[in-house]
């Protein structure tokens, strides 16, 4: 089960271009929930998905410098999904670029 779990972690990736199920998303939350290795592995899949270009806007919406706006970005919806503020529903507008008032206010940290 833990080499399932493990698996489901590296191959989902919150921000990698396939939307997952409801019951992997449930999955990967609760193993975050659980771990704290899980959680900076989770933020290391997040920043390596972005490019210059959207470190750039990332950086606009963070109120951070372009530099460090993919970690500020990844760390707090990462944080978001853990606490359960950010839900399922969420992550799939996200995959399909369709930002929400609650997305913006997560990214920035409000």
């Amino acid at each position: 089960m833990r080499a399932r779990t493990i698996t489901v972690l590296i191959a989902m990736g919150l921000l990698t271009a396939c939307v997952p199920t409801r019951q992997d998303y449930d999955a990967y939350v609760t193993l975050l929930q659980g771990s704290s290795r899980a959680r900076s592995e989770a933020t290391k899949d997040c920043v390596r998905g972005f490019d210059g270009k959207s470190s750039r806007n990332l950086g606009i919406l963070t109120n951070t410098s372009d530099k460090d706006a993919v970690r500020v970005g990844c760390d707090r919806f990462i944080a978001a999904v853990v606490s359960g503020r950010a839900t399922y529903d969420d992550v799939v507008d996200i995959k399909r670029q369709r930002p929400t008032p609650k997305i913006i206010k997560i990214f920035q940290g409000r």
